[in-house]
This record gives C-alpha cells, sequence and structure tokens, in this order.
C-alpha cells in the first residue's frame, strides 16, 4: 500500500514531481473507493480517514498562523467529505489533483472567516467623522450580529489584550489637552459591554466630547487595526 512516510524515505531516489504523481494516484484511487460506499457506511469513514491522514503528512494543504485556521481546517474537511462525489461541487479528477481541490476549498473558507472578522473588528475600529466635526462610531448604530462564538472570542482576546496593555503602548499615548485620558481609559469605555457614549464619557472625564471623539478617532482606530493584523483578524 502507499504511504507517505515509507516514501518519504526514499525520497531523495525521487523528484518531487514523481513524489506528488504517486500521492495523487493513490489518493485518486482512495477517493474512487469511498464513493463506492454508502454515506454514512464504515467503510467510507475508514476510506476518509485514510485520505486524511495521507493528505496531513503530505503538508500539501496551505497553513497560516491566524486564529481561525483549525475551525477553517475542520470545515474543510467535512464539506469535502460531505461533497466527495457531488456532481456540481465534488471533486473532478479530470480538472485537478485531489490535494488541489482540498487546498482551494480551505483558502475559500479561509477568506470567509477573514472576511468575517474584519466586519466584527472594523465595527469597533472604524469611525465615521463628519464635516461638523462630530463623530460617530458605528459601534453606536450597530446592532451585534446574532452570530457568534467566534465574535465573542474575539472580543473577549481584544479585551484582554486592552485592560492588561503588556507593551502599556495604550497607556503610554495620553492625551495632550487631558493628561488623565489615555487610549486604554476611552477603549474602555467605548468598547462592549460598556459602549458608552461619547456625552456620557465626556462628563465622567470631564472633557469636551467632540475633542476626545477626535482624538479616539486618530489614535485608538490606529491600535485596534494594529492589533487587528498582528493577531490574523485583518490582512496585513
Amino acid at each position: 500500500m502507499f504511504d507517505v512516510v515509507n516514501i518519504s524515505v526514499s525520497k531523495q531516489r525521487l523528484t518531487t514531481k514523481d513524489f506528488d504523481h504517486q500521492l495523487d494516484i493513490r489518493l485518486r484511487c482512495l477517493v474512487t473507493e469511498a464513493c463506492s460506499f454508502p454515506v454514512g457506511s464504515v467503510e467510507r469513514q475508514s476510506v476518509f480517514s485514510e485520505i486524511f491522514r495521507l493528505v496531513m503528512q503530505s503538508k500539501k494543504l496551505w497553513r497560516e498562523s491566524s486564529p481561525y485556521y483549525a475551525d477553517a481546517l475542520q470545515e474543510m474537511w467535512e464539506y469535502c467529505f460531505l461533497k466527495l462525489d457531488d456532481p456540481e461541487n465534488g471533486y473532478k479528477p479530470d480538472v485537478c489533483r485531489v490535494t488541489t481541490w482540498l487546498d482551494n476549498r480551505l483558502k475559500k473558507i479561509l477568506r470567509r472567516y477573514r472576511d468575517r472578522s474584519r466586519r466584527q473588528l472594523n465595527r469597533y475600529a472604524f469611525a465615521i467623522q463628519f464635516d461638523t466635526g462630530q463623530t460617530l462610531d458605528p459601534i453606536d448604530n450597530l446592532i451585534a450580529p446574532p452570530d457568534s462564538q467566534f465574535a465573542l472570542d474575539m472580543l473577549t482576546h481584544l479585551l484582554n489584550w486592552v485592560n492588561e496593555d503588556p507593551d502599556q503602548i495604550l497607556r503610554n499615548r495620553v492625551c495632550a489637552k487631558y493628561p488623565k485620558i489615555n487610549a486604554q481609559v476611552l477603549l474602555l469605555r467605548r468598547l462592549p459591554p460598556r459602549e458608552q457614549s461619547w456625552t456620557d464619557i465626556a462628563a465622567e472625564l470631564g472633557a469636551d466630547k467632540t475633542y476626545i471623539a477626535q482624538w479616539y478617532s486618530r489614535y485608538c482606530n490606529p491600535f485596534l487595526r494594529d492589533w487587528g493584523r498582528v493577531h490574523g483578524y485583518l490582512d496585513s
């Protein structure tokens, strides 16, 4: 039986092209075998397990360090195993290799996760400033989507960072006009669960509402965007 581990031992005698070709032949045979068994059968699941093992050992799938990669990978496998012999979305041997089909689906799912995380973070990171100087943050007007453990996990991650401020970059970004106000102070009041209005924040801190709203837009939003990029929620 074909085995990636066994082939890797003799890989010095194989070109990369030969190795990829032998892997694809074996995977195509397994796909054909899997499709010959009823959906949900023990036999079909057993063949799926072999496909999974060979593909993961081959390291042919796209890899990245984003926080949602593991979820996307699991979703890809579930989708592809379900759709393996689907007339429209299933694997078509005349179109591409098995690993290419899996990899393309994984990248498509990752794009969806990335877009969703961008929309979630943008809800906190972007403000709309009008000609009058009034600043309106979308957080005042948007209701959080009912979705989402994903959104809650991301928000928890963000709030932990704001509270801990491990590098003290938020505490050190001090408002020149109001020295007791810094980026951390405003972020903790603007982000959920507090979500205070600028009117309430201004009254609490004894500051001009328009001034601190504009200051937030100028200094706090970039911190949020940078955090999102560093942790994989936004594109670099």
